[in-house]
Protein backbone atom coordinates (compact mmCIF):
# COMPACT_ATOMS: atom_id res chain seq x y z
CA UNK A 1 0.00 0.00 0.00
CA UNK A 2 0.74 3.72 -0.55
CA UNK A 3 2.85 5.01 2.47
CA UNK A 4 2.32 8.62 3.87
CA UNK A 5 5.08 11.24 4.09
CA UNK A 6 3.59 12.96 6.51
CA UNK A 7 6.22 13.66 9.45
CA UNK A 8 4.97 13.09 12.90
CA UNK A 9 4.23 15.79 15.03
CA UNK A 10 5.88 14.08 18.06
CA UNK A 11 8.27 11.53 18.87
CA UNK A 12 8.03 7.96 17.86
CA UNK A 13 9.00 5.02 20.30
CA UNK A 14 9.58 1.43 18.99
CA UNK A 15 7.62 -1.54 20.39
CA UNK A 16 8.87 -4.72 20.71
CA UNK A 17 7.90 -8.11 18.12
CA UNK A 18 4.88 -7.24 15.76
CA UNK A 19 4.59 -8.63 12.25
CA UNK A 20 3.86 -8.10 9.01
CA UNK A 21 1.10 -9.69 7.60
CA UNK A 22 -0.41 -9.02 4.24
CA UNK A 23 -2.63 -5.94 4.41
CA UNK A 24 -5.42 -6.82 2.50
CA UNK A 25 -6.92 -3.28 2.66
CA UNK A 26 -7.51 -1.97 -0.78
CA UNK A 27 -10.14 -4.47 -0.92
CA UNK A 28 -12.32 -2.40 0.99
CA UNK A 29 -11.02 1.07 1.45
CA UNK A 30 -10.92 2.43 -2.20
CA UNK A 31 -15.06 3.58 -2.29
CA UNK A 32 -16.82 5.26 -0.43
CA UNK A 33 -18.53 5.17 2.13
CA UNK A 34 -22.25 3.61 1.26
CA UNK A 35 -25.54 2.35 3.01
CA UNK A 36 -27.33 -1.17 3.06
CA UNK A 37 -30.74 -1.45 2.25
CA UNK A 38 -32.77 -1.40 5.36
CA UNK A 39 -33.23 -5.39 6.46
CA UNK A 40 -36.59 -6.50 7.55
CA UNK A 41 -35.70 -7.92 11.19
CA UNK A 42 -32.78 -7.05 14.03
CA UNK A 43 -31.64 -9.09 16.39
CA UNK A 44 -30.54 -7.07 19.22
CA UNK A 45 -27.63 -9.15 21.66
CA UNK A 46 -28.49 -7.79 25.46
CA UNK A 47 -25.31 -8.84 26.12
CA UNK A 48 -22.90 -7.39 23.54
CA UNK A 49 -21.06 -5.54 25.42
CA UNK A 50 -18.51 -5.81 28.47
CA UNK A 51 -19.62 -5.86 31.74
CA UNK A 52 -23.20 -7.00 32.95
CA UNK A 53 -26.30 -7.85 30.34
CA UNK A 54 -28.82 -4.83 29.70
CA UNK A 55 -32.48 -5.40 30.86
CA UNK A 56 -35.28 -4.88 28.33
CA UNK A 57 -37.82 -2.43 28.81
CA UNK A 58 -39.74 -3.00 25.99
CA UNK A 59 -42.91 -6.23 25.49
CA UNK A 60 -43.34 -8.83 22.85
CA UNK A 61 -45.77 -6.24 20.61
CA UNK A 62 -44.90 -3.17 21.90
CA UNK A 63 -43.94 -0.71 18.70
CA UNK A 64 -41.28 1.38 18.84
CA UNK A 65 -39.47 4.44 16.99
CA UNK A 66 -35.68 4.30 16.15
CA UNK A 67 -33.42 5.42 18.42
CA UNK A 68 -35.81 4.52 21.42
CA UNK A 69 -34.75 2.61 24.15
CA UNK A 70 -35.41 -0.49 24.04
CA UNK A 71 -32.76 -2.11 27.02
CA UNK A 72 -31.45 -0.37 30.26
CA UNK A 73 -28.37 -0.64 31.79
CA UNK A 74 -27.58 -3.01 34.32
CA UNK A 75 -25.86 -0.51 37.16
CA UNK A 76 -23.10 0.97 35.78
CA UNK A 77 -20.74 -1.39 34.12
CA UNK A 78 -22.98 -1.93 31.34
CA UNK A 79 -24.63 -0.44 28.15
CA UNK A 80 -27.86 1.16 27.15
CA UNK A 81 -29.48 -0.60 23.86
CA UNK A 82 -31.94 1.68 21.19
CA UNK A 83 -34.04 0.09 18.39
CA UNK A 84 -31.95 0.54 15.07
CA UNK A 85 -35.00 1.33 13.13
CA UNK A 86 -39.09 1.74 13.88
CA UNK A 87 -41.46 -1.20 14.08
CA UNK A 88 -42.85 -4.34 16.66
CA UNK A 89 -40.72 -6.06 19.04
CA UNK A 90 -41.43 -10.23 17.73
CA UNK A 91 -39.63 -11.62 20.63
CA UNK A 92 -37.39 -11.60 23.85
CA UNK A 93 -35.61 -14.52 24.49
CA UNK A 94 -32.82 -16.97 23.63
CA UNK A 95 -31.54 -16.31 20.02
CA UNK A 96 -28.17 -17.24 17.94
CA UNK A 97 -25.44 -14.41 18.96
CA UNK A 98 -22.14 -13.17 17.20
CA UNK A 99 -19.78 -15.62 19.77
CA UNK A 100 -17.27 -18.08 18.30
CA UNK A 101 -19.21 -21.34 20.12
CA UNK A 102 -22.15 -20.22 17.92
CA UNK A 103 -24.27 -20.32 21.67
CA UNK A 104 -27.84 -18.29 22.11
CA UNK A 105 -28.30 -15.52 24.40
CA UNK A 106 -30.92 -12.88 25.65
CA UNK A 107 -31.81 -10.91 22.81
CA UNK A 108 -34.73 -8.63 21.14
CA UNK A 109 -36.08 -9.06 17.90
CA UNK A 110 -37.17 -5.86 16.15
CA UNK A 111 -39.39 -6.27 12.90
CA UNK A 112 -39.22 -3.47 11.06
CA UNK A 113 -41.98 -1.28 9.47
CA UNK A 114 -40.09 0.72 6.72
CA UNK A 115 -41.08 4.05 7.94
CA UNK A 116 -37.46 4.38 9.80
CA UNK A 117 -38.97 6.89 12.27
CA UNK A 118 -36.74 8.76 14.62
CA UNK A 119 -38.13 8.94 18.42
CA UNK A 120 -37.79 12.98 19.19
CA UNK A 121 -33.43 13.66 20.00
CA UNK A 122 -32.13 15.94 22.35
CA UNK A 123 -29.27 18.14 20.26
CA UNK A 124 -26.65 19.96 21.73
CA UNK A 125 -24.84 21.82 19.70
CA UNK A 126 -23.16 24.06 22.67
CA UNK A 127 -21.85 21.41 23.98
CA UNK A 128 -19.67 23.40 25.99
CA UNK A 129 -22.83 24.90 28.40
CA UNK A 130 -22.96 21.26 29.96
CA UNK A 131 -21.04 20.37 33.02
CA UNK A 132 -18.86 17.60 33.37
CA UNK A 133 -21.76 15.01 35.13
CA UNK A 134 -24.26 16.31 32.37
CA UNK A 135 -21.96 15.32 29.56
CA UNK A 136 -20.79 11.88 30.95
CA UNK A 137 -25.04 10.82 31.18
CA UNK A 138 -25.49 11.77 28.09
CA UNK A 139 -22.64 9.38 26.53
CA UNK A 140 -23.95 6.75 28.84
CA UNK A 141 -27.70 6.91 27.72
CA UNK A 142 -26.61 7.02 24.15
CA UNK A 143 -25.43 3.83 24.63
CA UNK A 144 -21.68 4.87 23.61
CA UNK A 145 -19.19 1.88 24.00
CA UNK A 146 -15.45 1.48 22.40
CA UNK A 147 -16.02 0.74 19.19
CA UNK A 148 -12.57 -0.54 18.43
CA UNK A 149 -13.37 -3.88 19.17
CA UNK A 150 -13.31 -3.97 23.37
CA UNK A 151 -16.77 -2.41 23.41
CA UNK A 152 -15.80 -1.00 26.90
CA UNK A 153 -18.77 1.71 28.40
CA UNK A 154 -17.34 4.40 27.25
CA UNK A 155 -19.06 6.63 30.37
CA UNK A 156 -16.48 4.20 33.03
CA UNK A 157 -13.91 5.16 30.90
CA UNK A 158 -14.21 8.47 31.05
CA UNK A 159 -15.08 8.74 34.47
CA UNK A 160 -11.77 8.88 36.29
CA UNK A 161 -10.65 12.86 36.07
CA UNK A 162 -7.93 13.66 38.30
CA UNK A 163 -4.26 13.03 36.42
CA UNK A 164 -5.59 12.50 33.36
CA UNK A 165 -3.20 14.84 30.97
CA UNK A 166 -3.35 13.23 27.50
CA UNK A 167 -5.76 11.89 25.24
CA UNK A 168 -5.16 9.48 22.60
CA UNK A 169 -7.31 8.94 19.14
CA UNK A 170 -6.43 5.59 18.13
CA UNK A 171 -6.52 5.24 14.68
CA UNK A 172 -3.99 2.85 13.78
CA UNK A 173 -6.66 0.29 12.83
CA UNK A 174 -3.33 -2.23 12.24
CA UNK A 175 -5.21 -5.44 11.39
CA UNK A 176 -5.59 -6.90 8.10
CA UNK A 177 -8.33 -6.64 5.85
CA UNK A 178 -10.17 -3.86 7.90
CA UNK A 179 -10.43 -0.28 6.48
CA UNK A 180 -13.69 1.05 8.47
CA UNK A 181 -11.59 3.73 10.48
CA UNK A 182 -9.62 4.52 7.50
CA UNK A 183 -13.06 5.41 5.27
CA UNK A 184 -14.34 6.97 8.39
CA UNK A 185 -11.49 9.22 8.70
CA UNK A 186 -11.41 10.14 4.67
CA UNK A 187 -14.91 11.35 5.32
CA UNK A 188 -15.60 12.29 8.55
CA UNK A 189 -12.45 13.84 10.32
CA UNK A 190 -14.01 17.19 10.92
CA UNK A 191 -16.99 15.43 13.37
CA UNK A 192 -14.17 12.77 14.63
CA UNK A 193 -11.92 16.04 16.06
CA UNK A 194 -15.60 17.91 17.27
CA UNK A 195 -16.08 14.41 19.34
CA UNK A 196 -12.36 14.41 20.56
CA UNK A 197 -13.23 18.26 21.68
CA UNK A 198 -16.62 16.83 23.60
CA UNK A 199 -14.26 14.34 25.04
CA UNK A 200 -11.31 17.25 25.72
CA UNK A 201 -14.13 19.28 27.49
CA UNK A 202 -14.51 16.48 30.34
CA UNK A 203 -10.85 17.67 31.33
CA UNK A 204 -8.51 20.07 32.61
CA UNK A 205 -5.79 21.56 30.02
CA UNK A 206 -5.56 17.97 28.35
CA UNK A 207 -3.15 17.20 25.29
CA UNK A 208 -4.84 15.47 22.27
CA UNK A 209 -2.79 13.33 19.93
CA UNK A 210 -4.31 10.98 17.10
CA UNK A 211 -2.43 8.14 16.07
CA UNK A 212 -2.05 6.70 13.04
CA UNK A 213 -0.16 4.10 10.90
CA UNK A 214 1.42 5.61 7.50
CA UNK A 215 -0.58 3.48 5.07
CA UNK A 216 -3.35 6.19 5.28
CA UNK A 217 -2.06 9.00 3.34
CA UNK A 218 -5.75 10.08 2.62
CA UNK A 219 -6.91 9.69 6.27
CA UNK A 220 -4.24 12.01 7.56
CA UNK A 221 -4.61 14.49 4.74
CA UNK A 222 -7.98 14.67 6.15
CA UNK A 223 -6.91 14.85 9.34
CA UNK A 224 -4.90 17.95 8.35
CA UNK A 225 -7.63 19.36 6.49
CA UNK A 226 -9.78 18.59 9.16
CA UNK A 227 -7.33 20.71 11.97
CA UNK A 228 -6.76 23.40 9.81
CA UNK A 229 -10.69 24.01 8.88
CA UNK A 230 -11.80 23.35 12.83
CA UNK A 231 -8.76 25.26 14.15
CA UNK A 232 -7.88 23.08 16.26
CA UNK A 233 -4.01 23.16 16.17
CA UNK A 234 -3.82 21.86 19.95
CA UNK A 235 -4.27 18.47 17.97
CA UNK A 236 -1.26 16.66 17.20
CA UNK A 237 -1.02 13.88 14.37
CA UNK A 238 1.46 11.31 15.34
CA UNK A 239 2.33 9.00 12.52
CA UNK A 240 3.90 5.61 13.51
CA UNK A 241 5.45 2.75 10.88
CA UNK A 242 2.70 -0.23 9.75
CA UNK A 243 3.16 -2.78 12.04
CA UNK A 244 0.75 -5.35 13.92
CA UNK A 245 -0.44 -4.77 16.40
CA UNK A 246 0.73 -1.10 16.53
CA UNK A 247 -3.08 -0.72 17.47
CA UNK A 248 -3.35 -2.58 20.39
CA UNK A 249 -3.68 -0.02 23.10
CA UNK A 250 -0.66 -0.67 25.28
CA UNK A 251 1.24 -0.76 22.22
CA UNK A 252 0.58 2.37 20.73
CA UNK A 253 0.92 4.31 24.06
CA UNK A 254 4.23 2.91 24.14
CA UNK A 255 4.68 3.63 20.29
CA UNK A 256 3.66 7.64 21.27
CA UNK A 257 4.88 8.27 24.73
CA UNK A 258 7.85 5.60 25.31
CA UNK A 259 5.91 4.13 28.42
CA UNK A 260 4.72 1.29 29.34
CA UNK A 261 1.09 0.45 30.92
CA UNK A 262 2.33 -0.91 34.12
CA UNK A 263 1.74 -4.61 34.59
CA UNK A 264 -2.51 -4.96 35.81
CA UNK A 265 -2.56 -1.23 35.34
CA UNK A 266 -4.78 0.96 33.21
CA UNK A 267 -3.65 3.81 30.60
CA UNK A 268 -5.30 5.84 33.03
CA UNK A 269 -2.32 5.07 35.68
CA UNK A 270 0.18 6.95 33.23
CA UNK A 271 -2.44 9.86 33.16
CA UNK A 272 -3.73 8.75 29.50
CA UNK A 273 -7.32 8.10 27.87
CA UNK A 274 -7.85 6.31 24.80
CA UNK A 275 -10.67 6.34 22.37
CA UNK A 276 -10.99 4.48 19.01
CA UNK A 277 -11.91 7.51 16.50
CA UNK A 278 -15.16 5.57 15.49
CA UNK A 279 -16.09 5.98 19.55
CA UNK A 280 -15.18 9.40 18.94
CA UNK A 281 -17.70 9.83 16.08
CA UNK A 282 -20.32 8.18 18.03
CA UNK A 283 -19.64 10.41 20.46
CA UNK A 284 -20.05 13.77 18.27
CA UNK A 285 -23.54 12.30 17.07
CA UNK A 286 -24.85 11.54 20.40
CA UNK A 287 -23.32 15.24 21.79
CA UNK A 288 -24.11 17.31 18.74
CA UNK A 289 -27.02 15.66 16.69
CA UNK A 290 -28.46 13.62 20.13
CA UNK A 291 -28.28 10.61 18.16
CA UNK A 292 -28.29 7.23 20.41
CA UNK A 293 -25.41 4.43 18.89
CA UNK A 294 -27.75 2.20 16.67
CA UNK A 295 -25.54 1.86 13.43
CA UNK A 296 -21.78 1.16 13.08
CA UNK A 297 -19.11 1.44 9.43
CA UNK A 298 -18.58 -1.93 8.99
CA UNK A 299 -15.73 -3.74 6.38
CA UNK A 300 -16.91 -6.77 4.32
CA UNK A 301 -15.23 -7.86 2.59
CA UNK A 302 -12.69 -11.16 1.77
CA UNK A 303 -12.61 -13.22 -1.55
CA UNK A 304 -15.92 -14.46 -0.94
CA UNK A 305 -17.51 -10.93 -1.32
CA UNK A 306 -18.68 -9.59 -4.54
CA UNK A 307 -19.23 -6.24 -3.04
CA UNK A 308 -16.47 -5.03 -0.54
CA UNK A 309 -16.32 -2.16 1.49
CA UNK A 310 -17.54 -0.07 4.50
CA UNK A 311 -20.86 0.25 4.77
CA UNK A 312 -23.06 1.57 7.20
CA UNK A 313 -24.88 -0.85 8.71
CA UNK A 314 -27.41 -0.88 11.96
CA UNK A 315 -27.04 -2.62 15.11
CA UNK A 316 -28.43 -5.78 15.38
CA UNK A 317 -28.04 -6.85 10.93
CA UNK A 318 -28.42 -10.13 10.66
CA UNK A 319 -25.43 -11.37 9.04
CA UNK A 320 -27.04 -13.12 6.55
CA UNK A 321 -28.41 -9.81 5.90
CA UNK A 322 -25.17 -8.26 4.89
CA UNK A 323 -24.19 -11.35 2.71
CA UNK A 324 -27.22 -11.32 0.79
CA UNK A 325 -27.11 -6.99 -0.06
CA UNK A 326 -23.59 -7.82 -1.14
CA UNK A 327 -24.49 -11.01 -3.39
CA UNK A 328 -22.03 -13.01 -1.65
CA UNK A 329 -23.90 -16.03 -1.36
CA UNK A 330 -20.97 -17.97 -2.64
CA UNK A 331 -19.30 -17.75 0.58
CA UNK A 332 -19.26 -20.28 3.27
CA UNK A 333 -16.88 -19.02 5.99
CA UNK A 334 -17.09 -15.94 7.93
CA UNK A 335 -15.01 -14.08 10.36
CA UNK A 336 -16.22 -11.50 12.51
CA UNK A 337 -13.45 -8.79 13.16
CA UNK A 338 -10.17 -9.48 11.48
CA UNK A 339 -8.27 -12.44 10.70
CA UNK A 340 -5.95 -12.10 13.86
CA UNK A 341 -8.32 -11.50 16.48
CA UNK A 342 -11.26 -12.03 14.86
CA UNK A 343 -13.64 -15.54 14.96
CA UNK A 344 -15.97 -17.89 13.43
CA UNK A 345 -19.36 -16.82 12.80
CA UNK A 346 -21.26 -19.90 13.62
CA UNK A 347 -24.57 -18.90 12.34
CA UNK A 348 -25.34 -15.94 10.26
CA UNK A 349 -28.98 -15.31 11.94
CA UNK A 350 -26.70 -13.65 14.55
CA UNK A 351 -26.98 -9.82 14.29
CA UNK A 352 -24.06 -7.45 14.33
CA UNK A 353 -23.27 -6.03 18.05
CA UNK A 354 -21.13 -2.60 18.53
CA UNK A 355 -17.87 -4.14 18.32
CA UNK A 356 -18.39 -5.31 14.73
CA UNK A 357 -16.51 -3.44 12.71
CA UNK A 358 -15.52 -5.89 9.64
CA UNK A 359 -17.09 -9.11 8.21
CA UNK A 360 -15.05 -11.35 6.17
CA UNK A 361 -16.50 -13.36 4.02
CA UNK A 362 -14.42 -16.80 2.66
CA UNK A 363 -14.76 -19.94 0.93
CA UNK A 364 -13.94 -22.17 3.59
CA UNK A 365 -10.27 -23.53 3.54
CA UNK A 366 -8.90 -26.32 5.09
CA UNK A 367 -6.61 -25.79 8.05
CA UNK A 368 -2.89 -26.94 7.98
CA UNK A 369 -2.63 -29.69 10.30
CA UNK A 370 -1.37 -28.80 13.84
CA UNK A 371 2.36 -30.14 14.48
CA UNK A 372 4.51 -31.00 17.26
CA UNK A 373 6.05 -27.38 18.96
CA UNK A 374 10.15 -27.19 17.36
CA UNK A 375 10.94 -24.61 19.89
CA UNK A 376 12.45 -22.14 17.21
CA UNK A 377 11.77 -19.21 19.47
CA UNK A 378 9.72 -17.12 16.26
CA UNK A 379 6.63 -16.92 18.63
CA UNK A 380 9.21 -15.03 21.43
CA UNK A 381 10.41 -12.45 18.73
CA UNK A 382 6.66 -11.92 17.34
CA UNK A 383 5.25 -11.53 20.65
CA UNK A 384 4.36 -7.50 21.02
CA UNK A 385 4.02 -7.65 24.93
CA UNK A 386 7.20 -9.95 25.37
CA UNK A 387 6.21 -12.75 26.74
CA UNK A 388 7.28 -16.57 26.43
CA UNK A 389 4.54 -17.93 24.15
CA UNK A 390 5.94 -21.19 23.94
CA UNK A 391 5.89 -21.41 27.61
CA UNK A 392 2.65 -20.43 27.86
CA UNK A 393 1.54 -23.12 25.39
CA UNK A 394 3.03 -25.66 27.39
CA UNK A 395 1.28 -25.02 30.49
CA UNK A 396 -1.83 -23.94 28.68
CA UNK A 397 -1.84 -27.57 27.28
CA UNK A 398 -1.01 -28.99 30.18
CA UNK A 399 -3.46 -27.61 32.27
CA UNK A 400 -0.60 -25.96 34.60
CA UNK A 401 -2.50 -22.81 34.93
CA UNK A 402 -0.65 -21.25 38.24
CA UNK A 403 2.80 -21.86 36.30
CA UNK A 404 0.88 -20.23 32.70
CA UNK A 405 0.02 -17.25 35.18
CA UNK A 406 3.65 -16.83 36.80
CA UNK A 407 4.51 -16.82 32.89
CA UNK A 408 1.96 -13.26 32.79
CA UNK A 409 -0.61 -15.28 30.95
CA UNK A 410 -3.07 -12.17 31.37
CA UNK A 411 -0.52 -9.54 29.65
CA UNK A 412 -1.24 -11.40 26.47
CA UNK A 413 -3.73 -9.26 24.06
CA UNK A 414 -4.52 -12.46 21.81
CA UNK A 415 -3.25 -10.35 18.69
CA UNK A 416 -2.44 -13.58 16.85
CA UNK A 417 1.20 -12.64 15.88
CA UNK A 418 2.53 -15.48 17.88
CA UNK A 419 0.16 -18.25 15.37
CA UNK A 420 0.90 -16.15 12.50
CA UNK A 421 5.27 -17.09 12.35
CA UNK A 422 4.41 -20.35 13.72
CA UNK A 423 6.18 -22.97 11.28
CA UNK A 424 3.72 -25.68 12.97
CA UNK A 425 0.65 -24.14 12.88
CA UNK A 426 -0.29 -24.21 16.71
CA UNK A 427 -3.50 -21.82 17.30
CA UNK A 428 -1.66 -21.01 19.97
CA UNK A 429 -4.13 -18.26 21.19
CA UNK A 430 -6.75 -20.66 21.35
CA UNK A 431 -4.74 -22.74 24.01
CA UNK A 432 -4.25 -18.87 25.68
CA UNK A 433 -7.53 -18.22 25.76
CA UNK A 434 -8.38 -22.16 27.16
CA UNK A 435 -6.47 -21.15 29.57
CA UNK A 436 -7.70 -18.00 30.75
CA UNK A 437 -11.27 -19.08 30.71
CA UNK A 438 -10.08 -21.76 32.97
CA UNK A 439 -8.36 -19.53 35.59
CA UNK A 440 -11.35 -17.35 35.17
CA UNK A 441 -14.15 -20.04 36.01
CA UNK A 442 -11.86 -21.33 38.91
CA UNK A 443 -11.98 -18.35 40.61
CA UNK A 444 -15.60 -17.85 40.41
CA UNK A 445 -15.89 -21.30 41.59
CA UNK A 446 -13.73 -20.38 44.00
CA UNK A 447 -15.75 -17.39 45.11
CA UNK A 448 -18.77 -19.45 44.90
CA UNK A 449 -16.95 -21.96 46.96
CA UNK A 450 -15.68 -19.01 49.49
CA UNK A 451 -19.05 -17.54 49.73
CA UNK A 452 -21.11 -20.57 50.24
CA UNK A 453 -18.53 -21.06 53.40
CA UNK A 454 -19.22 -17.76 54.83
CA UNK A 455 -22.78 -18.49 54.62
CA UNK A 456 -22.49 -21.35 56.40
CA UNK A 457 -19.70 -19.89 59.35
CA UNK A 458 -22.24 -17.57 59.46
CA UNK A 459 -25.09 -19.89 59.98
CA UNK A 460 -23.79 -21.66 62.01
CA UNK A 461 -22.60 -18.43 64.47
CA UNK A 462 -26.15 -17.34 64.06
CA UNK A 463 -27.59 -21.26 65.25
CA UNK A 464 -24.58 -20.90 68.50
CA UNK A 465 -25.47 -17.08 69.11
CA UNK A 466 -29.36 -18.42 69.22
CA UNK A 467 -28.60 -21.23 71.60
CA UNK A 468 -26.42 -19.20 73.93
CA UNK A 469 -29.18 -16.89 73.91
CA UNK A 470 -31.52 -19.12 75.12
CA UNK A 471 -29.65 -20.64 77.15
CA UNK A 472 -28.96 -17.15 78.86
CA UNK A 473 -32.78 -16.39 78.98
CA UNK A 474 -33.67 -19.95 80.26
CA UNK A 475 -30.84 -19.48 82.90
CA UNK A 476 -32.21 -15.81 83.93
CA UNK A 477 -35.32 -17.08 84.31
CA UNK A 478 -34.59 -20.04 86.81
CA UNK A 479 -32.78 -17.37 88.21
CA UNK A 480 -35.90 -15.17 88.63
CA UNK A 481 -37.72 -17.92 89.64
CA UNK A 482 -34.94 -19.05 92.26
CA UNK A 483 -35.45 -15.52 93.87
CA UNK A 484 -39.15 -15.35 93.24
CA UNK A 485 -39.70 -18.41 95.56
CA UNK A 486 -37.00 -17.21 98.38
CA UNK A 487 -38.80 -13.81 98.54
CA UNK A 488 -42.01 -16.31 98.73
CA UNK A 489 -40.10 -18.28 101.22
CA UNK A 490 -39.21 -15.02 103.32
CA UNK A 491 -42.62 -13.91 103.45
CA UNK A 492 -44.49 -16.94 104.91
CA UNK A 493 -41.42 -17.04 107.41
CA UNK A 494 -42.81 -13.32 108.51
CA UNK A 495 -46.50 -14.09 108.52
CA UNK A 496 -45.81 -16.98 110.22
CA UNK A 497 -43.45 -14.87 113.16
CA UNK A 498 -46.04 -12.21 112.76
CA UNK A 499 -48.98 -14.63 113.30
CA UNK A 500 -46.81 -16.33 116.09
CA UNK A 501 -46.31 -13.41 118.05
CA UNK A 502 -50.36 -12.13 117.72
CA UNK A 503 -51.22 -15.37 118.81
CA UNK A 504 -49.04 -15.22 121.97
CA UNK A 505 -50.23 -11.70 122.74
CA UNK A 506 -53.99 -13.07 122.22
CA UNK A 507 -52.92 -15.97 124.73
CA UNK A 508 -51.51 -13.46 127.62
CA UNK A 509 -54.64 -11.58 127.15
CA UNK A 510 -56.72 -14.38 127.54
CA UNK A 511 -54.75 -15.20 130.80
CA UNK A 512 -54.85 -11.93 132.12
CA UNK A 513 -58.62 -11.84 131.53
CA UNK A 514 -59.22 -15.42 133.48
CA UNK A 515 -56.94 -14.20 136.42
CA UNK A 516 -58.71 -11.15 136.95
CA UNK A 517 -62.28 -13.02 136.89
Amino acid sequence: MERSTFKSEIPIYQIPGGIHPAEHKTESNQAAIQKLPLGKEFTINLKAQAGKRCLPVVSVGDKVLKGQVIAESDGIFSSYQHAPTSGTITAIEKLPIAHPSGMKDLCIRLEADSQDQWCDLKATKKYQELNREQLLARIFEAGIVGLGGASFPSHIKLQRQDGIKTLILNAAECEPYISCDDRLLQEHSKQILEGAMVIAQLYDDIEVIVGIEDNKPKAIQALVDAREACNKKNIKIAVVPTKYPSGGEKQLIQLLTGKEVPKGGLPADLGIVMHNVATCFAIYEAIIEGKPLIKRLVTLTGEGCNQPGNYWVPIGTPIHELVSATNSNRANHYIMGGPMMGFDIQNTEAGIIKATNCVIMNQQNPRDAEMACIRCGACMDACPASLLPQQLYWHAKSDEFEKAEEYDLFDCIECGACAYVCPSNIPLVQYYRYAKSSIRNQRVEKSKADKARERHEARQERLERVKREKAEKHRKAAEARRKAAEAAGQDDAKKAAVAAALARVQAKKKNQKEESS
